[in-house]
């Protein structure tokens, strides 16, 4: 603890003064970053809070501005060597009200970073077998809980469909409790392209849908290599989406419900499907060994 101490007080002493005010251009800065414009033109994220900056750092994402609160600090030995490892320059002390201001969160909990954003592709990881689609989910709360869902559940890869509220957000972040930073989030702008790539890679595409045509979720086998598609909570499935069920290019999977209730929310549907994959993969597995 005394050598992360002094390295972090070495590298301090090179970093900024003591930010306390709101108004400091690097607080401006990183509010700015609740902004997907921002986010987007500067290739950075904003991470609030313990949990977030340390998951991302130890997943490799590279910090370009931490502020910290000195007390936080003198808690966290892990934190401090964390920080510690950081170039001289990126970690500066800030005060309770210099962080209030460059938080989106009502009560912030001592630390605050911008890093990199990973290289966006719309390619699929090779060899893929279990991709989960969010189609233009406009919830960032249900983005982030599916995006734990899928990293949790064993996913390779998340893809973000047309105009899906960005997995990048702090709401959607915060939500998603570090698993944005396990696995690829692919953008799709395009329906009709993106089953012909899934269908490239070898994957059956499965919607969840509640209509009276959709097969038990549990009547289903899930071991083979699969895509799953979750609808916005608000509208469901898009229309080509739809179009490809009543094609019979998509397969409907729904999920019976007591009398008296006709669905479950988004992220509580893609949750129970990706789970039931994992059940029975893991079964899967327990009889091939």
């Amino acid at each position: 603890m005394a050598v992360h101490m002094l390295a972090l007080a070495a590298c301090l002493a090179s970093a900024r003064p003591v930010i306390t005010s709101g108004k400091n251009p690097v607080v401006k800065a990183l509010r700015r970053l609740e902004s997907r414009r921002h986010r987007e033109r500067d290739g950075l994220l904003l991470l609030e809070g313990l949990r977030l900056v340390t998951d991302a750092l130890d997943a490799g994402f590279c910090a370009e501005t931490v502020l910290v609160a000195e007390a936080l600090l003198a808690q966290q030995p892990g934190l401090q060597r964390v920080l510690a490892a950081l170039p001289a320059g990126v970690v500066s002390l800030a005060d309770e009200a210099a962080l209030a201001a460059a938080c989106t969160t009502v009560s912030p909990q001592g630390i605050v970073a911008a890093v990199r954003m990973p290289e966006r592709t719309g390619a699929l990881p090779d060899a893929a077998s279990l991709v989960l689609v969010l189609d233009n989910l406009s919830d960032p709360g249900n983005v982030g809980t599916l995006v734990r869902g899928a990293a949790g559940f064993g996913c390779d890869a998340v893809v973000a469909l047309g105009a899906c509220a960005d997995a990048w957000s702090p709401k959607a972040l915060r939500s998603a409790m570090g698993g944005t930073f396990r696995l690829p989030i692919v953008p799709a702008q395009e329906w009709a392209q993106l089953r012909a790539q899934l269908q490239r890679a070898g994957l059956r595409v499965l919607a969840a849908d509640g209509g009276v045509a959709a097969s038990d979720y549990a009547a289903v086998d899930w071991r083979a290599p699969l895509a799953v598609v979750i609808g916005s909570e608000a509208t469901g499935l898009s229309e080509a989406v739809r179009a490809d069920l009543a094609a019979g290019s998509v397969c409907a999977v729904g999920i019976p419900m007591a009398a008296g209730l006709d669905s479950l929310n988004a992220a509580m549907a893609g949750t129970v499907l990706l789970s039931e994959c994992a059940r029975q993969r893991r079964g899967n597995t327990a009889r091939s060994g």
